[in-house]
């Protein structure tokens, strides 16, 4: 699309005068003259290639009159183009490692896997979409894991391919790490990574955050840590951060994927609680909600909901990219032109040389 600088498009009206001033100059202009009774032998004699093309000389001088009056009346070339602004969900995804997260009372593809390997997989379908989830392209998400202690396995980022890296590397806690369960503790941590956003330069604006979420998984109840559950929950909701609790497994007497002596991997039975009680707790007092998921199908039916609670306001904004013509380098269909400036300037110069060298004539 082309248009001209408002300020400057009247500048367009000299096209119109200084051609007709031009030419009143010129038929008024004295010019040395021989008295002749006829011309009719001159015009009989031979006339060269100069004579033939001495109109060269008053086209470029046109030429470059009027490209100056188009360059002064600032021609702009206009590309529409259209931004995509989304206003992001900072969500810290909370995922329980501790002991009990071995129980093999998940299926995935036909197989028993641990409610850890299931977790991570639906996680990541979560994070970055798959069938019916979108996933969480315009969202700023980072990962906490605990057990006995809390680790910040990957800061809140926009790169999910590298959170998903490190989700994967997640694994059930050792007993020389601690495979105890430290609730608040992992909270608290993941409280602190959203309250500092602020801080972070690499974001945008505190403003296009649109909300803040924690989203807690865990398959039993608190059994370590320095700061309780509840505690962590009361801090969030200072904060104005939301979170949703997955309850995950069954409870009683589940197979848990373990090592012998030998490190062998063997199945045993072990006894498993989860209180709902507090999860619920946490969930009510910071405005969440809280899930039970005892198999993948209502793991991944409570990721998909909680996807929907927590949506990204995409705005699309159109705006006009002008260039100045006479100034910048235009592209147009596929090539690059030079300013139009050029014109006027080579169209005076040649005709400046011309006139001084082969066209050029006597008073």
């Amino acid at each position: 699309m082309f248009t001209f600088e408002s300020n400057s498009a009247w500048f367009l009206l000299l096209a119109l005068v200084i051609p007709l001033l031009w030419w009143r100059w010129s038929i008024r202009r004295r010019r040395a003259t021989i008295p002749c009774s006829t011309t009719s032998l001159v015009s009989r004699l031979p006339r060269n290639w100069v004579v033939r093309t001495s109109w060269i000389i008053p086209t470029l001088r046109t030429v470059a009159v009027g490209s100056l009056i188009i360059c002064i009346a600032r021609p702009l070339r206009a590309d529409q183009q259209t931004r995509v602004q989304a206003d992001a969900v900072a969500i810290e995804m909370v995922v329980d490692r501790s002991g009990s997260m071995r129980a093999l009372d998940f299926e995935r593809n036909g197989q028993n896997v641990t409610r850890l390997e299931a977790v991570k997989a639906v996680v990541a379908d979560f994070i970055l979409g798959v069938d019916e989830m979108d996933g969480r392209e315009n969202d700023l998400v980072g990962l906490v894991t605990f057990a006995s202690y809390p680790d910040s396995n990957s800061p809140m980022t926009f790169d999910h391919a590298h959170l998903i890296d490190s989700l994967r590397q997640v694994k059930v806690a050792s007993e020389s790490e601690g495979p105890l369960t430290a609730i608040g503790d992992g909270l608290a941590l993941a409280v602190s990574r959203l309250t500092s956003l602020q801080d972070r330069v690499d974001i945008r604006s505190d403003d296009d955050i649109k909300s803040r979420v924690i989203i807690l998984l865990t398959d039993g109840e608190e059994t370590a840590g320095d700061i309780t559950a509840m505690k962590a929950a009361e801090m969030a909701a200072a904060f104005d951060i939301k979170i949703y609790t997955i309850g995950a497994g069954t409870t009683g007497i589940v197979p848990v994927l373990g090592e012998d002596a030998r490190g062998r991997q063997i199945v045993q039975r072990m006894e498993t609680t989860l209180d709902e009680e507090t999860l619920r707790e946490i969930a009510e007092l910071t405005g969440g909600q809280y899930f039970r998921a005892t198999d993948t199908e209502s793991l991944q039916a409570i990721y998909q909901r909680i996807n929907e609670l927590e949506t990204s306001e995409i705005i699309e904004r159109q705006y006009n990219q002008y260039a100045d013509m006479s100034v910048d380098s235009v592209r147009f269909g596929g090539f690059t032109f030079p300013p139009l400036l050029i014109i006027p300037l080579l169209a005076l110069l040649l005709e400046t040389i011309l006139s001084s060298t082969r066209y050029r004539r006597l008073p």
